[in-house]
């Protein structure tokens, strides 16, 4: 196949940050609420300076001014890390052929443009989920914690699982390794349900969460959502209670579709997310990580949309011996872990 010689960036369907995380939502996309986008402005370094948390605690001093008209002073060191960004994107021809038939040039632009960022979304939420859910970052008693272990049970068993004495103790966790409490609770929607039916937890609530919320989105009723999930984000202490409610489709091309969730069911995660811009310092507010977006040569990143330019940028090019046009969303990211110690993975909360 001939490569093309030139692409043109198309600006009309290339998506602005509120049209992406409106498409992410849509499409049930939460990665990116736990690992926020940073921008860098070089796509790779082994000199990533990273604070330590041990900084930003300093013991209790004495803050009067001396009498020789100095006061007390205080050094840190920068802890460096590293990373290096890869380009992803994916391509769909628009075909003259299928044009014809459906007689409608931007019905078909736009329905390969939305399939092919759809499929851009899904690898990037796909390679946030296996970051945050990983048991070899989160290891030892201090960062995660098996809730089915010994004589207790997963979630699923509603007369005896306790999903809040679970996540108090995470919390706890959270606060012992880095001094700061989390402020989010990431639960795939599988355990989300059966935590809600759990005894331990109707007993606390002292209504049936579970049933109201069923029927406030069968019944679009955006208020009563919100009216409930407010109550259960101070059970839980959290400012956010991100549901993971993503699939895929397992099965090769031609195949019988077999799905799985994108987020592992069995699993949970209490963490501290960055609420910092995309050029914020997340570093005065520890979090577990970010998804850093290259900035160089002025590459736009989610979330900031001061040029005016897209998040991701769609371009075409045209392929004469095919007779179609070929659409190619892309963008230079990585997925960052930056503080386990910000975060607490439970693990076992589904049978």
């Amino acid at each position: 196949m001939a490569m093309p010689s030139s692409a043109i960036t198309r600006l009309d369907l290339s998506f602005t940050y509120q049209e992406f995380s409106l498409y992410a939502n849509m499409a049930k996309f939460v990665g990116l609420r736990v690992l926020p986008p940073l921008g860098v402005a070089q796509e790779s370094s082994t000199n990533f300076p990273k604070l330590d948390l041990a900084a930003l605690l300093n013991k209790v001093e004495d803050t009067r001014r001396h009498g020789d008209g100095t006061y007390a002073r205080d050094l840190f060191e920068w802890t460096t890390d590293s990373y290096a960004l890869t380009e992803h994107g994916v391509e769909e021809v628009v075909d003259d052929a299928t044009i014809e038939i459906w007689g409608d040039v931007i019905r078909a632009e736009n329905i390969h443009a939305r399939r092919a960022i759809h499929r851009v979304l899904q690898r990037l939420e796909y390679d946030i989920s296996q970051a945050v859910f990983d048991t070899a970052t989160w290891t030892g008693a201090a960062l995660t914690t098996d809730v089915a272990a010994g004589d207790a049970e997963p979630w699923t068993v509603h007369a005896s699982g306790t999903p809040h004495a679970d996540i108090m103790a995470a919390h706890q966790k959270v606060e012992d390794g880095t001094g700061f409490q989390a402020n989010a609770l990431l639960v795939p929607s599988k355990a989300w349900r059966n935590l809600l039916q759990c005894d331990e937890i109707t007993s606390l609530v002292k209504y049936d969460a579970f049933r109201i919320l069923e029927e406030a989105y069968r019944a679009k009723d955006a208020v009563a959502v919100r009216q409930v999930m407010a109550g259960l984000n101070a059970l839980f202490q959290v400012d956010d209670i991100i549901i993971a409610r993503s699939f895929q489709n397992t099965a090769d091309e031609g195949q019988t579709a077999s799905l799985s969730p994108l987020w592992d069911a069995t699993m949970a995660m209490l963490c501290t997310v960055s609420s910092e811009g995309p050029n914020g310092d997340s570093e005065l507010e520890p979090c577990i990580g970010r998804t850093l977006f290259s900035t160089k040569n002025n590459a736009p990143i989610p979330g900031d949309d001061s040029s005016g330019a897209g998040s991701l940028i769609l371009e075409e090019y045209r392929e004469e011996q095919r007779r179609g046009g070929v659409l190619r969303p892309r963008n230079k990211r990585q997925v960052k872990v930056l503080h386990a110690e910000a975060g607490h993975l439970l693990q076992g909360v589904t049978a």
